[in-house]
């Protein structure tokens, strides 16, 4: 037993070499802003690409989100699918992500994910996990206004001399994530664009930039006795994230009741210039769950201009297998 353990630590040390080398090797400057999502408690692969695998079956997941700027919508689509290799005690999974403002800036990306489970303890466990896939984006110039366009003596917006066509990028794109978690809570930490999401037609263009999050999530009952009469679960959960020109940090609570969850979260920038509530309410069954939230901004004149919602659903397991219970971001 003794054994095992020391041989499971070796094994889990090597892991995390790998990822901060790799991760220490890809430092480089970066710039712009990656999509970002209010329901981390359900998003959760997109939170963390170690999450793949932590429920019993296959499992898929569709997320989408509108806000409303002066300059036009912008939405962000999100699908993943996830299922356990328990023989290699390994999980695998893809998701694909659309960022789009308006009509201007689109953003595809398609990503594969591995992950990997390491047992530390009897009921505590530590995931890593590698996602590596393609960027293809695009900017429409011909509905951006230059400033050879205006003229102060000049009601009517003048011709430019930039060039107005499509722009078109390649990019390779990667990030990794930790994750330690039993049975009643999680703790964990993801790098986004590990690399700088460089160009592969041109390295300097279309830099994204390299963003850390530090997550956590645990559950709480009224009742010991697990009496469906009186249980409410209890899910506050904490997300901070750091890099690029959006750093903040939200905390929120979930309240669950049979099958409806609701709550909310407060998110502060760590620039102290804005911050917004979140409102949440949601349905979850043993195969599926529905989730919608809007965001409230408190300093902006349009104070409700976000809406997300999300569907999951979990197919039947091809046969029964033993798999490490996680908090699954409340699902149950």
């Amino acid at each position: 037993m003794v054994h095992k353990i020391i041989q499971n630590l070796r094994t889990t040390i090597k892991a995390f070499v790998l990822f901060f080398t790799y991760y220490i090797i890809c430092m480089s400057k970066l710039y712009a802003q990656i999509a970002d999502f209010t329901q981390i408690f359900n998003n959760y692969i997109y939170l963390n690409p170690a999450f793949v695998g932590t429920t019993d079956c296959p499992h898929v997941f569709t997320s989408y989100r509108s806000k409303d700027y002066s300059m036009g919508n912008y939405s962000s689509a999100y699908c993943s699918f996830d299922m356990g290799l328990q023989k290699q005690n390994s999980s695998v999974g893809a998701s694909l992500l659309q960022d789009s403002q308006y009509k201007t800036f689109r953003e595809t990306e398609l990503l594969g994910i591995y992950a990997h489970s390491f047992q530390i303890k009897k009921n505590l466990f530590v995931d890593a996990a590698l996602a590596m896939g393609y960027v293809y984006g695009t900017t429409d110039f011909s509905r951006f206004i230059f400033s050879d366009m205006l003229n102060v003596f000049a009601d009517e917006v003048g011709v430019t001399g930039e060039n107005l066509e499509k722009k078109t990028r390649h990019n390779f794109n990667s990030e990794m994530g930790v994750l330690l978690y039993n049975d009643i809570f999680y703790a964990g930490m993801t790098i986004k664009n590990l690399q700088g999401n460089i160009s592969v037609t041109n390295k300097n263009e279309n830099l994204f930039p390299r963003i850390v999050s530090f997550h956590g999530m645990a559950k709480f009952s009224t009742t010991k006795a697990y009496m469906k009469r009186y249980l409410i679960w209890f899910y506050p959960h904490i997300n901070m994230v750091i890099g690029g020109s959006s750093s903040y940090t939200q905390l929120g609570l979930i309240l669950q009741k049979w099958a409806v969850q609701f709550g909310g979260a407060y998110r502060q920038n760590l620039d102290w210039n804005e911050n917004s509530l979140s409102f949440f309410v949601g349905v979850v069954e043993k195969k599926f769950r529905f989730a919608y939230n809007c965001d409230m901004t408190r300093n902006s004149i349009k104070r409700i201009g976000t809406h997300e919602v999300s569907f999951g659903y979990q197919f039947d397991c091809r046969e029964k297998k033993k798999k490490f219970e996680a908090v699954k971001a409340p699902t149950f």
